[in-house]
């Protein structure tokens, strides 16, 4: 958090991060997320988020594209047969860097791997020999890639604002 100069936002009971997460627990979650980024006062942000909290997140960054400058996954463990799941990566506008933490060669990235070839501005980063969570075990890496990330994100960003018509 420190590195980031960031706030940690956590408004949910244990089950958002339980195996198994009800659609109304998931709206709510994202409801009240986009609420507190909305009252911080200062949009869009860079959101990042790990493990089980990335598909709300996801959801969250679909749905509210002007809440959300950047996204960054570090190790999400997304439910890939949840109804919705391909779509709700398609309406993710923002730049998406997803981190992976490859312990072993033949350790399995299929899944982070999708998340960011499912959204049209994903980029996919492994960072080898580090065991899960990445943020933790490898934090020196983990926040190289994700602040090089949020500042070419920022840079975008200035790029697409639409400037102001002055008239002579």
């Amino acid at each position: 958090m420190a590195a980031y100069d960031a706030q940690s936002w956590e408004n949910f009971d244990g089950a958002f991060l339980g195996a198994t997460v009800t659609e109304d627990q998931l709206e709510e979650w994202v409801s009240a997320a986009a609420a507190a980024l909305r009252d911080g006062g200062v949009t869009p942000v860079h959101l990042v988020a790990s493990g089980r909290a990335a598909y709300g997140t996801i959801v969250l960054a679909g749905r509210y594209p002007e809440l959300v400058k950047s996204l960054i996954l570090g190790d999400p463990e997304v439910d890939t047969s949840i109804e919705g799941y391909a779509h709700s990566l398609q309406l993710v506008q923002a730049p998406s860097l997803v981190i992976a933490a490859v312990p072993q060669a033949d350790t399995d990235i299929a899944e982070p791997q999708s998340i960011a070839g499912g959204i049209d501005n994903g980029v996919f980063v492994i960072i080898e020999n580090t065991a899960v969570p990445a943020h933790r075990t490898r934090a020196d890496s983990f926040n190289e890639w994700a602040t090089s990330f949020m500042n070419i994100a920022e840079g975008l960003h200035t790029f697409a604002e639409p400037e102001e018509d002055f008239h002579a």
